[in-house]
């Protein structure tokens, strides 16, 4: 997902962070550099907080010993609350006791490090369902959390979780902006052009290659992908995305799924969830939540539910 370029009446401020590429603009005329910093602390806080490839963290220090009360930043208890609610609204589609399955499918590094290591040794295999509910404690006035039994992953809806709060934070000072991780969108007020932000959803293997174009004013976007983080582990190819259902890659017959919504982590948390009901099940989901929501299949086909209608502004033929 991109967006498109920003005129020079604006300011623009690019940094790396949760693995991805951190886009804010925001008009020229505003504090802008001052709130460039406050975006770009916000995002360096969430990494060092939730990361769980470095096993200092106060994620990974819980994941440890994940039965018991560990004292985390308040970041990291709101994270693993916002990824409880998602677990509650998706009936289980979304659950973040993956680690030990992206582990076993060889994403025991940061994606950088996977992409350039060629193929993968297969692991001893984990790819058994997750049972069990998910009922993890969160004290936010000792700012403490208790996971459970399995260990967990905050990498999608850290993301989500943390644009949000860096849209909070900007509202209260400009009427207008953008924040951008790496498709996990937020955008307020007019864009450079006036009228809204249009937004390129892409070809999940192709980014050159734009299949529709939708339009927000003020709102949220984020797209599920199994294009982009892909591997090899032995003859096999992987992506990141597990299926909580199965243990295994997700492989309901779509490549992307993007979700307009109220928040980040909503549209982050149902992208996801819609991607790894699979094929068969998007247009009852998306019914039943009325959500908005664009998707591609595995064969390259493309379809929208009704509720992004409003903000779909071109889309390219499946036979072109």
């Amino acid at each position: 997902m991109t967006v498109k370029a920003l005129e020079v009446t604006w300011t623009r401020h690019t940094f790396a962070a949760m693995g991805t590429v951190v886009v804010v603009s925001l008009p020229a005329s505003s504090d802008a550099t001052t709130l460039f910093g406050r975006v770009e602390t916000l995002f360096g806080r969430v990494e060092r907080s939730c990361t769980r490839f470095d096993q200092g963290s106060d994620l990974m220090r819980a994941n440890a010993d994940p039965a018991s009360s560990h004292e985390v930043a308040p970041e990291c208890a709101a994270i693993v609350g916002a990824a409880h609610g998602a677990y509650r609204a998706t009936g289980g589609l979304f659950d973040p006791r993956i680690l030990d399955r992206l582990l076993a499918v060889g994403y025991d590094r940061t994606f950088a490090e996977v992409a350039t290591a060629g193929a993968v040794a297969p692991l001893p295999s984990s790819d058994a369902p997750i049972r069990g509910q998910w009922q993890p404690t969160i004290d936010s006035g000792k700012k403490a959390i208790t996971l459970g039994a399995t260990p967990i992953d905050l990498g999608g809806i850290g993301k989500g979780w943390t644009v949000d709060a860096a849209a909070a934070m900007l509202a209260s000072e400009v009427s207008a902006f953008l924040v951008n991780a790496g498709g996990d969108l937020a955008v307020a007020g007019d864009s450079p052009d006036g009228d809204g932000w249009t937004v390129a959803v892409e070809e999940p293997r192709d980014a050159t290659r734009t299949l529709a174009v939708l339009q927000l004013h003020t709102g949220n976007c984020a797209t599920s992908s199994t294009g982009r983080r892909r591997w090899i582990q032995g003859d096999q190819e992987r992506h990141h995305l597990i299926d909580p259902r199965t243990g295994r890659p997700a492989a309901g017959g779509l490549q992307s799924v993007t979700v307009i919504a109220d928040s980040t982590v909503t549209a982050e948390t149902w992208s996801k969830a819609l991607l790894i009901a699979g094929r068969d099940q998007i247009d009852a989901l998306c019914q039943q939540q009325q959500l908005a929501a664009y998707w591609v299949t595995d064969s390259g086909e493309t379809a929208h539910s009704p509720a992004l209608d409003p903000y779909l502004i071109w889309e390219r033929s499946n036979h072109a």
